[in-house]
């Protein structure tokens, strides 16, 4: 049997308190407590006095949204002794006192007698300072003397917090001076290592070789002693354009330039002719009886084979790599073609007139169309004409019609709205026949309780006939009837309009997404 006072328990080695679960209390939960009524009473509904002292089990709860200078104030719930009605005062924290607040007044409230001598006391201050010009002037002299203690405590007081707040600032600060030293260490050295980053950039991005002008670019070489080969010309690129013209594969990467250089020398006249060497090429020498020989384009008329090279080069690569290029018909892309075949032949017009190399233009220009339909033949799957496909699209040259977005919103809104007007009815039907039923349940009552009240006043031999009946209640009943019938026909109408309104939205909907299909 164990014992009836136990001052502690057994708790056994592996009991963890973290794993018992946290009941869950609602938020602002009424406690019972036990206490004392705190002020003399009355109840506002028998009218039992409950005086001071008189012990409760009482319902506390927090009073929400009501404290005074972050101050909680609770509520308390008790019940009258006699009627048991339901009796609730709270704290008071500014008069440092209970306030009753429903079901009881309290007898006495000793602030209204504070109030009642205060401003007694001011009256009777008054009155003495008319009748005696000394009592006045001491009165003033005693207001200002308290009125300079109380501004010379508040003085002293904030005096005391400012030093208060100035405790420790010397450690603070010295410790703030070495993290600004350490930060700026650390600014310097990624300072530093950003300009040595941006000077190898600029020293491997800003200078290209210059091209030499001239008939051929191939190296040249000294004979002599101690001859050693020109140091290469270098020029700076900058923003505003000289009369020097850079290469085109000075724009390239470092892997594409080697690529091209390799295939360029590839391209220099050899010693000895190689059958079919013109072919690599892709051009054609038609042989002419009794002719000169044709002489070999030189590597400066080769730039535009080069560049065509180039441009043929960047086109052939991946789909995903290629960016996508969106246009609204397919004129336009035609007419990007022309403008770029057009380019393309006036920069090759100008190197053959440069180069003395126009008796050979009918060959460069039919490799120049044969590179230009290469080029566009491998950009066309990435290209979009009003949000579709290029190599979808028939080539009957008939215009796509352009995605219109006000009408695209304009489908959104109609079947908004629909919806909107189905949720109208439907809400309707719902909530119309409940008012009906409510509004014909009061009247029912309101009768009925006349009906009682004439029963208990008509006297016991007499008989209330149908005569008898008010024309008030007549009427009441007819009104009452008249907005019943108002009311369903209202719900009637509504529902019938509703329905014709979302019919002829679902038809304009449809007709607007067969239009822009």
């Amino acid at each position: 049997m164990s014992e009836r006072k136990v001052l502690n328990k057994y708790f056994p080695p592996d009991f963890d308190p973290a794993l018992i679960p946290r009941r869950k209390q609602p938020k602002n939960a009424q406690q019972v407590v036990r206490l004392m009524a705190p002020f003399s009473m009355r109840c506002n509904t028998c009218g039992e006095y409950i005086y001071k002292g008189k012990k409760f089990n009482a319902r506390k709860e927090t009073v929400e949204g009501e404290d005074y200078y972050g101050i909680k104030i609770f509520r308390f719930y008790i019940k009258c002794t006699l009627c048991s009605a339901e009796i609730t005062f709270k704290t008071d924290p500014k008069n440092t006192d209970y306030s009753a607040e429903h079901g009881a007044s309290r007898n006495f409230e000793p602030w209204r007698e504070e109030k009642a001598v205060e401003e007694e006391d001011r009256l009777t201050k008054l009155e003495e300072e008319e009748n005696n010009p000394m009592k006045a002037l001491e009165n003033r002299t005693t207001d200002s003397k308290r009125e300079m203690d109380i501004l010379d405590a508040l003085q002293d007081i904030r005096a005391r917090n400012a030093r208060n707040e100035r405790v420790g600032q010397s450690v603070d600060l010295l410790e703030k001076i070495g993290l600004e030293d350490i930060r700026t260490e650390e600014d310097d050295q990624k300072r530093r290592e950003e300009d040595e980053d941006e000077a190898l950039v600029r020293e491997v991005f800003s200078k290209i070789s210059a091209p030499t002008a001239g008939p051929s670019r191939s190296p040249v070489t000294v004979e002599g002693d101690d001859a050693s080969p020109p140091a290469p010309s270098i020029v700076t690129v900058k923003r505003k354009a000289d009369d020097l013209e850079h290469d085109l594969r000075s724009l390239l990467p470092e892997s594409t330039r080697v690529m091209i250089s390799s295939t360029t020398m590839s391209m220099q006249p050899p010693k000895k002719k190689k059958p079919n060497a013109s072919k690599s090429l892709g051009i054609k020498l038609v042989k002419k009886p009794k002719a000169a020989k044709v002489p070999v384009p030189s590597p400066s008329s080769l730039n535009v084979l080069s560049s065509a090279h180039l441009l043929a080069f960047a086109m052939d690569s991946s789909r995903e790599d290629f960016p996508r290029v969106s246009i609204d018909t397919q004129q336009d892309w035609q007419r990007i073609r022309d403008n770029f075949s057009q380019a393309l032949y006036a920069r090759l017009d100008e190197h053959l007139a440069l180069n003395n190399l126009t008796e050979h233009k009918s060959v460069f220009l039919l490799h120049a169309q044969q590179t230009i339909d290469s080029m566009f033949d491998k950009a066309r799957p990435n290209v979009r004409v009003n949000g579709q496909i290029l190599e979808e699209l028939n080539g009957d040259g008939e215009e796509a019609e352009i995605f219109d977005e006000a009408l695209d919103r304009r489908i959104w809104s109609l079947s908004d709205q629909r919806l909107i007007s189905d949720r109208e009815v439907a809400m309707k039907r719902r909530t119309r026949p409940q008012e009906v039923v409510t509004l014909l349940e009061d009247l029912l009552q309101r009768q009925h309780a006349e009906e009682d009240i004439i029963e208990d006043s008509v006297e016991d031999d007499m008989m209330v006939t149908g005569d008898d009946i008010d024309d008030e209640r007549l009427a009441e009943t007819e009104r009452t009837f008249q907005e019943v019938c108002a009311m369903s026909e209202g719900l009637h109408q509504k529902a019938q309009t509703q329905l014709k309104r979302s019919k002829r939205l679902q038809s304009a909907d449809k007709e607007i997404r067969a239009l822009k299909n």
